[in-house]
């Protein structure tokens, strides 16, 4: 006599195994249909975004217009215009860009080939009171360029401070220390003044001391200190 709960265990393994692959074949179906869906819908996508940039491109830029108070009375002079330029530091066509019209426009403008119209006036009035900062967004330059860009005028700034001298007022203070047992305040002040350099010496050799670059004693009977290197 067969095992009665060993058939019935049978019996529904096999029941159960029709009525999953029933259920699965109704999943399996639909999840095809959605992933057909999806990909027809991914595409239409990628066209509308196509077009969009098509557009994008083929559409007028809206240009920032000063109100009709700002331009009343304004003045248009064409050194201002070429100064505000130099100072943003862009060229003649990211210029024209701001004001909606070509490098050639602008270039010709500064050379008093020809003269901006007067319908151009509320654009210029109002580009002309932005700063650097806001040119460049207004052109679409990323923050990380604006960093670079204040970075490098940071780096020639120093540059141009330290002019004609080879070395920094520290680099000076410490190589004419080196290899002397210690000079005074008027000694250091004296080879300060004959590099050319303005003032004293003082301010930077209390610096220094206090940096612990240099150590500074009281020469008795005398004033001023001696400095020698730290």
């Amino acid at each position: 006599m067969p095992n009665v709960n060993a058939v019935l265990n049978e019996q529904i393994r096999r029941l159960a195994r029709r009525e999953i692959r029933a259920n699965t074949k109704t999943i399996k179906k639909a999840t095809g249909h959605y992933r057909r869906d999806i990909a027809a819908l991914k595409r239409q996508v990628a066209q509308l975004i196509k077009q969009v940039a098509i557009l994008n491109k083929q559409a007028p830029q809206e240009m920032p217009s000063a109100s009709p108070e700002a331009v009343q009375g304004a003045r248009l002079r064409i050194d201002g215009l070429k100064g505000h330029r130099a100072r943003l530091g862009l060229s003649a066509q990211d210029y024209g860009k701001l004001l909606g019209v070509s490098g050639l426009t602008v270039y010709n403008w500064e050379g008093g080939k020809s003269k901006p119209r007067r319908s151009l006036l509320p654009r210029i009035v109002a580009v002309r009171g932005i700063g650097k900062r806001e040119a460049m967004q207004r052109l679409g330059v990323g923050a990380e360029i604006i960093a670079a860009a204040t970075s490098e005028k940071a780096i020639v700034t120093k540059r141009s401070k330290r002019g004609k001298f080879k070395q920094t007022g520290e680099e000076s203070i410490l190589t004419l220390l080196r290899g002397r047992k210690s000079l005074t305040t008027s000694q250091l002040n004296e080879a300060w003044r004959k590099e050319g350099r303005g003032g004293t010496a003082n301010v930077l050799l209390g610096k220094l001391v206090k940096s612990r670059k240099l150590k500074r004693t009281k020469v008795e009977g005398q004033r001023g200190s001696a400095y020698r290197v730290g």
